[in-house]
């Protein structure tokens, strides 16, 4: 069983503008199965994350509701970790500037994951520092 490697992006984070880059970074690993962005339903900021979905055949993974602090972390976190627990899961790459995700090393380190993070020069030493793998988007 070859294992896989999955992206989770963060579209209230990260620009839609970055999705060249970040491409550019998926074909480079072997075994990208899952490529998600999650943002929220009706932000105009995050938009057109929606249609750079289809077209690039990322998973849209849109919530619905009000503007609540952390909405978007808290369900990346979730499907993070549920990742981390499937044997046939390599690593997992989490493509944001937001230092709240380095709170998922840990569980990175004991599942036996890799844990790699994607971030712009904004992003914070301690996220760049907290998994196995930082990459500059520029």
């Amino acid at each position: 069983m070859k294992e896989k490697t999955v992206f989770l992006i963060d579209g209230e984070n990260i620009s839609y503008k970055k999705a060249d880059q970040i491409d550019a970074i998926t074909v480079q690993i072997e075994n990208v199965t899952d490529r998600k962005v999650y943002h929220r339903w009706g932000d105009p900021i995050t938009r057109a994350w929606t249609e750079l979905s289809k077209a690039r055949g990322y998973k849209d993974i849109c919530l619905f509701g009000g503007p609540e602090k952390n909405k978007i972390d808290r369900k990346m976190q979730k499907d993070a970790r549920r990742y981390m627990k499937a044997p046939d899961i390599e690593a997992v790459y989490i493509v944001t500037s937001d230092a709240g995700f380095r709170c998922l090393a840990k569980d990175a380190c004991m599942a036996g994951k890799m844990l790699c993070f994607i971030g712009e020069k904004k992003t914070p030493e301690r996220l760049r520092l907290a998994g196995n793998l930082f990459i500059e988007l520029e």
